[in-house]
């Protein structure tokens, strides 16, 4: 599967550089093919939906702060204050770390839109070919090929909601009216047959109804051809689709028409229709969370040798058991008061600072490191991994019990909330101190209480997984930071739109004439090239 993502990759090189078919033969039969022969290729869908994957993981430059979607993690985690980067000996994620992170919003952009780009694509291959299957159908009238279309098209629904749901986390503002201007939603449509190039913002209203048809016509074609298994957890599925949708309605921030209870309704269906795992306690300590079989994973990457993106990766900035920017100085550890405030029944304090308390040599270097959480899963000597194979994780179960137990508590349904917020902290107790935990357990009979448990939980049990921005955006709450930081505010407030909520990037606002007209003038003449 590495191998053929590579060659499809290859493939799209060879399309983008073609300008011309005009003297070329219609049917392949040398080195070169047009964009038409590749379309009639009987496997182009299948390369089309393998093709997309790769963007995951694959590096945007040659930085090492640019490697797809466990970088963009960090960006976030760093720049709400979760996350901490003391020393900048070598600089990447400084700008992040220090809240100067105008800069990203292009390579957010670029990132997202190149999901909806490759999946727009797949789609306007389906509907040439008229490879579409309906939802209703008989097995065994349908072909393999139509089968798998089912599978395919749910996959690519799937993708560009989960992108369209990114760019709505760092483009529009928390709790933004309906009619309040968002993102451009380039489609099908837009991408491949209009003539004019760009296309307006969306509102916020429109960008989240794109945000639901993709989500949920996604659940319903993974529900109708339920016999397709997915090809490993790099694939997205069903579980990815109603989770996605359920975080999406959790972060719009607002309940003017349902979207906690959207969101419960979801993550519910999720856990209920689904086969979750939750991380048991005798295996939190033991994981390392760099291996894809872990069953509480639901979506992630197994790093072969072939994918690998060495030093520029996840575990190539974080784990100090790696050959690792942590390993030479530049911690991503946890933010201090944060790690001050774990209780002391609750066995994830152990996920860092455990090199720093050791007594070694020069130990107190690596203080606040995630060493108990994100580590190698070959060494655990400093600098000894030198393959860098650990795995990505994209997606795991809690996150659906996280997302329940807030839209219940915003809801004010407390029994619900406490019930899958529950469900983790049952299972993140030191043996011996269960009656600190009761009495904790015991302490949470309000919402404003649930709630700042919940919060907690989002920042704890998802540290270094991507998701401490939208959890300090929701709540709205600025957060007093510890000293193991290199920024001078150590108070953030997210209600600092222009830091926590991205503006269009310059080149958009630039090349797009529907959003700077006045740079072009009539947009009606401007044709694709």
């Amino acid at each position: 599967m590495k191998k053929l993502q590579y060659i499809v990759l290859a493939f799209a090189a060879v399309l983008a550089s073609s300008c011309s078919e005009s003297y070329l033969n219609q049917e392949p039969g040398g080195s070169s093919i047009t964009e038409d022969q590749f379309y009639r290729l009987e496997d182009a869908l299948d390369g089309f939906v393998r093709g997309i994957y790769p963007n995951l993981y694959l590096m945007g430059s040659e930085d090492h702060d640019s490697f797809a979607q466990r970088a963009i993690d960090m960006y976030g985690d760093l720049l709400c204050g979760d996350m901490a980067l003391k020393t900048q000996n070598y600089g990447w994620f400084s700008t992040d770390e220090l809240m100067q992170t105008y800069g990203r919003r292009g390579y957010f952009w670029a990132y997202y839109y190149t999901f909806i780009r490759a999946c727009n694509r797949s789609i306007n291959l389906m509907e040439q070919k008229n490879l579409v299957p309906p939802l209703d159908f008989k097995a065994d009238t349908m072909s393999n090929e139509q089968l798998n279309c089912g599978l395919y098209y749910a996959e690519v629904l799937t993708l560009r909601g989960w992108a369209y749901a990114g760019l709505s986390r760092y483009f529009v503002s928390m709790g933004a009216d309906d009619a309040a201007l968002s993102v451009p939603i380039y489609t099908e449509d837009d991408t491949r047959a209009d003539t004019i190039i760009g296309t307006p913002r969306a509102t916020v209203a429109d960008l989240y109804q794109r945000i639901e048809n993709d989500l949920d016509l996604a659940v319903q074609y993974f529900e109708a051809y339920n016999m397709c298994e997915r090809e490993g957890k790099i694939r997205v599925n069903i579980d990815v689709a109603r989770i996605t949708l359920a975080y999406a309605y959790l972060n719009r921030g607002k309940n003017d028409n349902g979207e906690y209870a959207n969101a419960l309704k979801w993550a519910k269906e999720a856990i209920e229709k689904g086969t979750p795992h939750l991380l048991p306690n005798d295996k939190v300590l033991t994981t390392g969370f760099n291996d894809v079989t872990n069953e509480n994973w639901i979506w992630g990457q197994d790093v072969t040798v072939q994918s690998t993106t060495s030093l520029a990766s996840f575990f190539g900035q974080c784990d100090i058991y790696s050959y690792s920017y942590a390993s030479a100085g530049d911690i991503k550890g946890i933010d201090q008061k944060l790690y001050e405030s774990i209780p002391a029944w609750d066995i994830r304090k152990g996920w860092w600072n455990n090199y720093a308390q050791s007594g070694k040599t020069n130990a107190d270097r690596f203080k606040y490191a995630p060493d108990g959480k994100f580590y190698s899963a070959t060494s655990k000597t400093i600098q000894g991994d030198r393959d860098w194979l650990s795995d990505n994780v994209y997606m795991r179960w809690e996150l659906a019990y996280l997302i329940a137990a807030e839209a219940a508590a915003r809801s004010g349904d407390v029994a619900t909330a406490q019930n899958y917020l529950f469900e983790i902290t049952d299972k993140r107790v030191i043996a011996g101190t269960e009656t600190e935990y009761e009495a904790w357990k015991a302490g949470l009979t309000g919402s404003d209480a649930l709630l700042a448990a919940i919060k907690y939980n989002w920042r704890v049990e998802l540290w270094g997984e991507g998701y401490g921005l939208q959890t300090f955006r929701r709540y709205g709450e600025a957060v007093a930071l510890g000293d193991n930081h290199l920024r001078s505010d150590k108070n953030p407030n997210p209600t600092t739109a222009r830091l926590f909520t991205f503006e269009l990037p310059t080149s958009e606002l630039y090349y797009n004439p529907y959003l700077h007209a006045s740079i072009y003038g009539d947009t009606q003449t401007l044709r694709k090239k």
